[in-house]
């Protein structure tokens, strides 16, 4: 038995780089070396493309990839536009017009084998009272350690763990098998109930068991605004912070199958002189994702409590949707959407805003994948929604929509 020693194997490969035929006779020495050290380079060179590869694996469209040094960073854009016909028409509106939708600048990247940073801006347009307007949303900006698969730990702006819809869809319509999100996962700006955009410190990890991958999540933020269209992303008016925690399970046994289970309580600011006192509130929502060859389901049920220490009265709500895909093909999916808000009415966190009433909707809608990065959505749906006149007396009324989307990503 005998060893080579790392000196020993280093003059050999470059004995044998020496020895090679051909035009490596004419090589210096400095040259040879130089050429050994090259072979090192090019070997970490394809290392980085290989994590390249990964990383772009993960997304879907052109994926532009940047690499510098241990930098690999992945650049995506996504973009929608639309029909729309309404039956009631929407104030101060026709029944159909169309719509530029939004624009979804996504940019990730990896240093090295632990840091991870990510920013998301989107340009969107908004439905006003008598004009649109468009704006610039931060919607997302964080850097994250992973530590291990135990551990992640994430500081900034991101979706909280309360809804599964935005944790997977985020803000790319593209993404979305739907053209609209439920009810329960709409933003703070489009008539959402939950918080969803938060400031704050997230810790993540899964650990692999036999029954499957156990998944938890403890998220501590500045928590919602005064007014649940409020998102307290570069400040905060208390002290209380917002918690999220929870979890989740992927059994070995249906790896197309996850659940989960999220809680989240917070101290809601005051909003002087309608609601002169802070509130507490108190979430509840419960997760699950099925994604077969053939069918997709998902669905989440989410039960709000607000405190109200101004009347000292309790309200209580619920929000929940199920929604079924089925792809017949790569490119044809049609689905169906039960949707539903149930709303303790006289909130007075919600009321304000009308955000105290109750809608409900059934929705069936077709996706054709008609290119690799491109989809075109046609749906329909009807339902029944309160609507509050300016008596303040509240009334149901039957709605039917429709629309048709044109979403990419490059």
């Amino acid at each position: 038995m005998f060893r080579i020693r790392g000196r020993t194997l280093g003059a050999l490969l470059l004995l044998a780089l020496i020895a090679e035929a051909g035009d490596e006779e004419n090589l210096t020495l400095e040259q040879r070396v130089e050429k050994l050290e090259q072979g090192d380079e090019d070997a970490r060179q394809a290392v980085l493309e290989d994590e390249a590869d990964a990383v772009a694996d993960e997304g879907i469209g052109l994926n532009l990839v940047i690499r510098k040094n241990n930098i690999v960073g992945i650049f995506q854009i996504f973009g929608d536009v639309g029909i729309r016909w309404d039956n009631p028409e929407l104030p101060n509106r026709s029944n159909a017009f169309f719509f530029s939708g939004s624009v979804d600048l996504f940019f990730r990247a990896r240093v090295g084998d632990h840091f991870n940073v990510l920013s998301e801006t989107v340009f969107a347009s908004s439905i006003g009272t008598l004009d649109d307007s468009s704006h610039f949303d931060q919607e997302r900006l964080w850097g994250a350690w992973a530590f291990s698969d135990l551990l992640q730990i994430k500081l900034g702006l991101e979706h909280g763990p309360i809804s599964l819809w935005n944790n997977l869809f985020h803000h790319g319509r593209y993404l979305e098998l739907t053209i609209n999100r439920p009810f329960l996962a709409r933003f703070e700006g489009d008539s959402g109930i939950l918080s969803m955009h938060n400031a704050g410190i997230e810790f993540r990890g899964s650990v692999q068991t036999k029954a499957g991958i156990l998944d938890y999540v403890v998220f501590v933020s500045n928590g919602r605004g005064a007014t649940p269209a409020g998102v307290q992303e570069f400040s905060d008016s208390n002290d209380d912070k917002a918690v999220d925690f929870g979890g989740g399970f992927r059994p070995t046994a249906l790896s197309e199958l996850w659940v989960g289970i999220v809680f989240r309580v917070e101290e809601v600011p005051p909003n002087a002189p309608s609601r002169p006192a802070s509130m507490r509130q108190y979430i509840a929502s419960f997760q699950l994702d099925y994604q077969g060859q053939k069918i997709e389901v998902m669905s989440e049920y989410a039960f709000v409590r607000d405190d109200d220490r101004v009347s000292n009265n309790r309200f209580e709500h619920h929000l929940g949707y199920i929604q079924i895909g089925v792809h017949l093909n790569d490119q044809w999916t049609p689905y169906a959407r039960f949707d539903i808000r149930a709303m303790g009415q006289g909130d007075p966190y919600y009321s304000p805003l009308n955000r105290d009433l109750d809608v409900w909707e059934l929705l069936f809608g077709v996706r054709f994948d008609f290119v690799a990065n491109a989809a075109i959505k046609i749906e329909i749906g009807f339902g029944m929604r309160d609507e509050r006149d300016t008596g303040g007396v509240v009334g149901d009324r039957s709605y039917i929509r429709s629309g048709f989307q044109l979403a990419w990503v490059f």
